[in-house]
C-alpha cells in the first residue's frame, strides 16, 4: 500500500510541476485546438484558476487518486496520469479527420473525461464527432459543449 501511496505522490508532484503560470493562473489540465477552419468561432480558453484554487484542487486530486489506486480501480497514479495523452490522442484523431475540416473544435481532458469546445457546421456532424470521441482509447465520459454554427453563418 505504502508503494501505490509513494507512486501516486510522485505522479501528483510531477503534474504539479508541469503547471501552466499565465498572469497568477494555473492550468491544470491538458488543453489543445484540434481543428481551425470555422473562421467565425470564437477562440476557447483553457480552464484556469487561481494559485489557492489550483492547492485545493490538487489536494483533491491526490486523495482521489490514492482511494482508487487502493481500492484498484484505477492505475497507480489515478485517473488524470494519462490525461495529456489521451489529449494528444483525441487531439490528432480530430484533426486527421476530414469530415472536421470546417470546424473549430478545442479539447479538454480531466480524468479521463473529455470536454469538447467550439463550433461545427451541422447538429449531425457533433453528434458524429462525440461519438467518434467517446469510442477513442482511454476516453470514459464526453462532454459536449459544442455549438452548431450554420455555414450560412460564417464569414
Amino acid at each position: 500500500m505504502q508503494r501505490t501511496s509513494v507512486r501516486v505522490l510522485a505522479c501528483v508532484i510531477g503534474a504539479a510541476a508541469s503547471l501552466v503560470l499565465a498572469q497568477g493562473q494555473v492550468q491544470l489540465d491538458p488543453f489543445a485546438q484540434a481543428t481551425h477552419g470555422h473562421a467565425a468561432c470564437p477562440e476557447q480558453r483553457p480552464p484556469m484558476m487561481s494559485a489557492e484554487e489550483a492547492r485545493t484542487e490538487a489536494h483533491v486530486r491526490v486523495e482521489r487518486g490514492t482511494r482508487c489506486a487502493m481500492e484498484g480501480t484505477c492505475e497507480p497514479g489515478g485517473a488524470y496520469r494519462r490525461d495529456p495523452e489521451i489529449n494528444a490522442r483525441v487531439r490528432d484523431l480530430i484533426a486527421a479527420d476530414p469530415r472536421y475540416a470546417g470546424t473549430s473544435v478545442w479539447v479538454t481532458t480531466t480524468r479521463q473525461w473529455v470536454t469538447l469546445q467550439g463550433c461545427v457546421l451541422r447538429k449531425a456532424q457533433r453528434l458524429e464527432l462525440v461519438r467518434l470521441v467517446s469510442r477513442a482509447v482511454g476516453v470514459t465520459r464526453v462532454f459536449d459543449e459544442l455549438r452548431v454554427v450554420e455555414a450560412h453563418a460564417r464569414r
